[in-house]
């Protein structure tokens, strides 16, 4: 793939899925131990994510950045997409980048710039995992007893033509019921 041009400045390489390191990310036995940033990443560091190399959905992704203890150079490792916040679509101009993210060898970039996103996937991916999602238990739907709801989740869900109704929502998810809430009787004056 030939480096793209750009009238005003230099070759982009490719275009790449950027975001943040959270400021603050949840770690140990039900998420209570609270971090700056990560052990590798400082808070807020801003690092380049490859295109999804599982079928995972996303939800681990691997990322290249300047380490928290080394500013010159960068490493490539696999976290938790959670710990990422402002994803956006942005081009590469390093070449050393390039060759962290795809792991390759020096002369190698641009064999790794044609496995980048390309401008529409990676707005896609960009624009889904901006919008915050919550995952949320069905009772009572044989087929998809989970399904994904924004965050904070609707009042009410429609799923194959039927209506269900929050029943009980906190950090860890949703839950929806097909029995509608209880109205609780006004209270008389008098």
């Amino acid at each position: 793939m030939a480096a793209m041009t750009d009238a005003t400045g230099p070759e982009s390489l490719g275009i790449c899925l950027v975001a943040n390191v959270a400021q603050e990310t949840s770690h140990g036995e039900g998420g209570l131990e609270i971090r700056k940033g990560l052990r590798h990443f400082a808070p807020g560091a801003k690092v380049w994510i490859a295109p999804p190399a599982w079928g995972d959905g996303g939800e681990r992704v691997i990322v290249a950045g300047r380490h928290r203890g080394n500013h010159r150079r960068y490493m490539r490792i696999v976290i938790e997409r959670r710990f990422l916040t402002n994803f956006r679509v942005r081009a590469i101009y390093s070449p050393a980048l390039v060759r962290a993210l795809m792991e390759l060898q020096p002369g190698e970039e641009e064999l790794g710039a044609h496995f980048l996103w390309s401008a529409e996937q990676a707005e896609s991916w960009a624009r889904s995992w901006n919008t915050p999602t919550m995952e949320a238990r069905v009772d009572g739907h044989p087929r998809r007893p989970f399904h994904l709801v924004t965050d904070p989740p609707p009042m009410e869900l429609q799923l194959d033509g039927i209506t269900y109704y929050l029943a009980h929502f906190n950090a860890r998810g949703a839950r929806y019921s097909p029995e509608p809430p209880s109205v609780e009787p006004s209270p008389t004056v008098g």
